[in-house]
């Protein structure tokens, strides 16, 4: 085989091996929660991916504020957000009001695995105090 013949055949191997690596750096990985917080006063957040790979579902005690005020304790309504194959991912929580089942507030995040870590971005939106609303980045490493 001529040396020009066994580059070309090494340079297709490795291209089509791209692909495959490129796939696996950028999902979750499966089964596992990832930890951070988001960077608005630093709460703290979490992340659990399904066993499949293919969901992820979100959890933060309290959606960021961006006025004067406190939150009050709240259900959180959420289910789980899909993953696509380049490990990104979108969804929602609504937070409950539990003596009344009002939703008080809502926070829309989206992010993107690369292996190990997470980032993106989170949204809060207050309906009835529009001047709370506000956006954040946010970050989280798997345990």
């Amino acid at each position: 085989m001529s040396k020009q013949l066994r580059v070309g055949l090494a340079l297709v191997i490795v291209a089509s091996m791209a692909p495959a690596a490129m796939a696996l750096a950028a999902s979750a990985v499966k089964g596992a929660t990832y930890t951070g917080a988001v960077a608005r006063n630093k709460e703290p957040i979490s992340l659990k991916v399904s066993n499949s790979g293919k969901a992820v579902t979100m959890s933060i005690a309290i959606p960021p504020l961006y006025c004067e005020g406190g939150g009050v304790g709240a259900r959180q309504i959420t289910k789980a957000a899909p993953i696509s194959k380049n490990g990104s991912f979108k969804g929602s929580i609504a937070y409950e009001f539990q003596p009344t089942h009002r939703t008080t507030s809502r926070l829309f995040f989206s992010g993107r695995f690369s292996g190990r870590i997470v980032k993106g971005t989170a949204r809060s939106e207050f309906p009835l105090a529009k001047e709370c609303d506000g956006s954040t980045t946010f970050s989280a490493k798997a345990k």
